[in-house]
């Protein structure tokens, strides 16, 4: 099944953006300290498009989203 274009650039916009930050960046995804993952491992994710990976997309492109909109509201 071929992949939809626009989701494969929402992807590949996450992974850039994951790429930017310093490799020693670890984020929580749950409560304990076993739940954390470094940019690699959040890239890594996102490319297997494993739940943990859409669900950074999804945080992501939410945060770009409202970062968008505040942009506007100050204009």
């Amino acid at each position: 099944m071929k992949k939809n274009g626009i989701e494969e650039i929402k992807k590949q916009i996450v992974i850039e953006r994951l790429r930017q930050a310093p490799s020693t960046v670890r984020i929580s995804f749950g409560a304990s300290d076993v739940d954390f993952m470094n940019r690699d491992e959040m890239i890594d994710q996102v490319e297997k498009e494993t739940d943990i990976g859409k669900k950074i997309i999804k945080i992501q492109l939410e945060y770009l989203k409202s970062f968008k909109e505040n942009i506007v509201k100050a204009n």
